[in-house]
Order: structure tokens, then C-alpha cells, then sequence
């Protein structure tokens, strides 16, 4: 018997820049021989935490929903890739790839409402994840033609009956590595707090009074890929000196795209748009990649941790999710590690379909 989940309503829509205009915009190149046969423009890392505060009524996400808009603007300051875009690079009037430029465009905030308490959407979970958890997040696919008018990053507050709330991140792969290896959402999450205590007493300048939730945007859909999804699996290694492509492609023993994000730096010191931070190199299931010399004493590091990201707030939390979305045949992404004393490893995110068989051999160090 097929589950019953109801869909999410959306009560509001409204665009989060950083508080402060970017003064040097980062640009990261994207790599890439087909970008719409490497589902760019439709893959996602997918974030959903859940919170249910006692004695609440109903009204603390519609709050806290509020406060995002400012502690976000805050935040974003320090993170500005995240509220970009995608773009076709021209060179002498020519595209020549894609990249994407931290030009302060915005993210997008979506406030919504759910037609059951959370205990009761919970259940739903339970008997169907893949459909009930689609309705706590927001995505629309990037415009293969225009992606410049595409938001990269959405931020979806979901209110229950009865309280309690959920907050879902879905940002492109393209950004996926500033939430997987920064502390961004740590940040992000102090940031809310301390504006959540400064004004216990006053409600948040974006707050949406109930007189205007019940006038739903039902112009809104949800493209299909947003239930194509792989759960994740994170491996710790260190890089392989010819190349962690061919490592991975040997260690994972599936049919998977790889994006490798890497380090870059270039530009002048007179420029505005500065190549310093990640470029992108994605790589199909079908390309070659040649061999990579980790011979065959692969040792197991950290293998099978789930990833680990939520938002901290100070609300009883009660669970959280991680997938890939688009996840298609399965989806490989190689992330330098940049926090504490792991600067010489790297993380390997492995997403597979819900039904395929997830083979690792050995794991990934030198």
C-alpha cells in the first residue's frame, strides 16, 4: 500500500543577499565536457535538520524564519560563493566553459507549512523518505541556457501543525565543498542564536504574520530530480600523487561521475574577480582518467561516517538528513580538507542510487 504524503505549502518567498557588497568576487572554473550529461545544472547536497521546542505552538519557525533572513545576510558576508551564480565564461566574445562568480545575487528563502504535526510527518519518513523528505526542501534546476539567473543555494523553514520545524538546505554540487569542509553553517548557526536572544521580546523584522500564511503560491513546482536522490557515504584519505580520479574510480567499484574540486589561484593584483579558492573538474564514468600509483596497500581511514553537517540551534533538536539529489547512476565528490590538523587529506562522498550496490575496495591512502 502506497504511503499518503501531503505536500508542503508555500506561504513565502523572499531573496537573502550578503549585508555587505563583496568587494573581491572569487571565481571558481568549472571543468567539464558535458555539462548537462554531468547533471550540473540538477545536482544538489541536500540538509535537513529538524527541531521541536517545548510549548510550542506553531509559531516559533515562522520566528525563526525570520531571523534567517537576517543572520544568513550576516553570515553570507564571510561565505559569498554560496549566494552566486553560474555563468558561461566568454573569451573574446566567445564562450569557452562555465564558471561561477560570487556576484551577491542571493539565496533564495522559502517559508512553507505542512498539513501534519511532526510526529505525524516523522511516520511518514519511516515509510517513505525519499517522497516525504522532498517536501521539507526547495530546488529548482539551474537554466541550462540562462544560469546566471539561477539561485545556486535555497534555504527552505517548514512549520508543522502543533509545532515544530524544519530547516532544509539544498545547494548545487558546484558549492557542495563550503558546506562539507568549512564551518559556515557553525557561523551561520551563532549568529541566529545571538539574534534569537537579543530579542526574545521582539519579533524579527521579515517575520510573516499569520494573516498572510494562508495565501499559498502554488505557482511554485518541483522539478523530478529532487526524488532522485543517493544517501552518502564519506571516506578520509590522503591524495594520490598522480591522480585521486583514477584512485577513487578504482576503489569504487561502481559506474559514478567524479567531481574533483581543486585548489586554483590566479588573477592580478588589480583585479576584481579573483581565481583563488576551488575550480572544478568533473569527470564522466566513460572518460579516461589513467592509473593512479596507490599500488595495492589501500588502507581503510574513517570509512562509512555519515556526513555530518547540520545547523546547531538551540531548539530541542530531533534528527537530521544528508543526500546527494540527481544522484542518477551515482556521484563521486573529492573535497580537500581545509579545518584542523587535516589539510593533507581529502574526502571522498560517495552517492549511489537507492537500490544499487555500494562496493568499495580497500580505501584511499598512499
Amino acid at each position: 500500500m502506497e504511503t499518503i504524503v501531503h505536500k508542503s505549502m508555500i506561504a513565502g518567498v523572499q531573496s537573502v543577499m550578503p549585508v555587505e557588497v563583496t568587494q573581491q568576487r572569487e571565481v571558481r572554473s568549472i571543468s567539464v565536457q558535458d555539462p548537462v550529461g554531468a547533471g550540473i545544472f540538477r545536482r544538489t547536497l541536500n540538509i535537513v535538520t529538524y527541531y521541536k521546542e517545548a510549548g510550542d505552538s506553531g509559531e516559533r519557525g515562522w520566528l525563526v524564519a525570520g531571523w534567517i533572513k537576517e543572520s544568513l545576510g550576516r553570515a553570507l558576508t564571510k561565505q559569498p560563493m554560496l549566494c552566486g551564480r553560474l555563468r558561461w565564461r566568454t573569451t573574446k566574445g566567445e564562450e569557452d566553459g562555465l564558471e561561477v562568480v560570487a556576484n551577491d545575487s542571493g539565496i533564495r528563502l522559502v517559508e512553507a507549512k505542512f498539513p501534519a504535526s511532526l510526529p505525524e510527518f516523522l511516520e511518514m519518513v519511516k515509510r517513505d523518505k525519499i517522497r516525504a523528505e522532498a517536501e521539507t526542501v526547495f530546488w529548482r534546476d539551474i537554466d541550462e541556457v540562462d544560469p546566471q539567473f539561477s539561485p545556486l543555494f535555497y534555504v527552505q523553514v517548514t512549520n508543522f501543525e502543533s509545532g515544530g520545524y524544519s530547516i532544509g538546505i539544498s545547494c548545487s554540487i558546484l558549492i557542495a565543498d563550503l558546506l562539507i569542509e568549512t564551518d559556515f553553517l557553525n557561523k551561520w548557526a551563532k549568529i541566529q542564536s545571538s539574534l534569537a536572544h537579543s530579542q526574545t521580546t521582539l519579533k524579527p523584522i521579515f517575520y510573516l504574520p499569520p494573516v498572510k500564511r494562508d495565501k499559498i503560491i502554488n505557482e511554485l513546482p518541483r522539478p523530478v530530480s529532487v526524488l532522485d536522490r543517493g544517501e552518502t557515504l564519506v571516506f578520509r584519505a590522503k591524495t594520490c600523487s598522480k591522480t585521486p580520479v583514477a584512485c577513487v574510480k578504482k576503489s569504487v567499484k561502481a559506474a559514478k561521475d567524479v567531481f574533483l574540486f581543486v585548489k586554483e589561484q590566479s588573477g592580478g593584483e588589480d583585479s576584481t574577480n579573483e581565481r583563488h579558492g576551488m575550480k572544478i573538474e568533473i569527470h564522466s564514468r566513460e572518460e579516461a582518467t589513467g592509473d593512479c600509483d596507490c599500488g595495492d596497500h589501500l588502507e581503510e581511514t574513517d570509512v562509512g561516517v555519515l556526513l555530518d553537517v547540520s545547523l546547531a540551534f538551540e531548539d530541542k533538536f530531533e534528527f537530521n538528513s544528508c543526500w546527494v539529489g540527481s544522484v542518477a547512476k551515482g556521484v563521486v565528490l573529492i573535497v580537500p580538507s581545509t579545518l584542523g590538523d587535516t589539510k593533507s587529506l581529502v574526502k571522498f562522498i560517495v552517492a549511489s542510487p537507492k537500490n544499487a550496490t555500494q562496493l568499495i575496495s580497500g580505501a584511499f591512502i598512499i
